[in-house]
């Protein structure tokens, strides 16, 4: 494996530490309408665009359920638990570190986000990174959302970069997919939910995906345990 000639970033759970709020505002929408939840159906969720995320809840909980008015009120939870935190959503460790690395070893690199573009930059104005991303792919501007490798694809073409050597990181297992299916190559950095609360009580998870890490890291081409350890990976590489 030769050094890699761009990267591209996830942005929920991997550069921000946003995948707890969100899960957070599900639990509450989910006591408040009467629907199980649990950290593995999450994480089957994260990486995936607005629409098929509610395709997902369907699947999940039946045809019959009204899950269109309960993703509204998930999302409304999203804004009041943020703003609970002063608007906050917290940089994931080692961020920093690799941007300015990115940055001194002009390697190119870009933002491929499932979540749409004003929230992106609301997220990025609360953590004071505005500028950090002069490319953006965001979720509206893709027809199909991971695991498909639109969005990797389109991104990459932002920076002209060949996917045959360009390192994608991601946290979630739609993410990972989309990477692979695009001929790039999938770098997992595990965002550790297991230790937050289920919501046990209410309309049965019809069918309960395996959200788990070593499912994801087993199809991940590279796996770090965070965003720190991609420097010195990367370096190792140059060397």
């Amino acid at each position: 494996m030769g050094p890699f000639q761009a990267v591209l970033f996830d942005m929920d759970g991997l550069i921000f530490d946003s995948e707890r709020l969100c899960y957070r505002a599900y639990l509450r929408a989910a006591r408040a309408f009467g629907f199980q939840m649990n950290p593995a159906l999450y994480m089957h969720l994260c990486g995936r665009i607005e629409h098929e995320v509610v395709a997902e809840l369907r699947h999940a909980f039946g045809e019959d359920k009204d899950v269109t008015t309960w993703r509204e009120y998930i999302k409304k939870q999203k804004t009041a638990v943020r703003m609970e935190q002063n608007g906050r959503v917290g940089k994931k460790k080692g961020l920093l570190e690799l941007l300015n690395y990115l940055q001194e070893r002009k390697i190119p690199y870009a933002l491929a986000s499932s979540t749409v573009r004003p929230l992106i930059d609301e997220y990025m104005e609360a953590e004071y990174l505005s500028h950090a991303f002069p490319y953006i792919m965001d979720g509206s501007q893709v027809k199909n959302g991971k695991p498909d490798p639109e969005i990797f694809l389109k991104a990459a073409a932002l920076i002209d970069a060949d996917p045959a050597h360009t390192l994608v990181l991601e946290d979630s297992h739609a993410g990972i997919r989309a990477a692979n299916a695009g001929g790039f190559t999938s770098g997992f950095v595990f965002d550790d939910l297991t230790n937050m609360d289920s919501v046990t009580e209410g309309y049965p998870i019809l069918d309960q995906p395996e959200g788990n890490r070593e499912n994801i890291r087993r199809d991940a081409v590279l796996s770090f345990d965070s965003l720190a350890d991609v420097v010195g990976f990367l370096e190792v590489l140059r060397s």
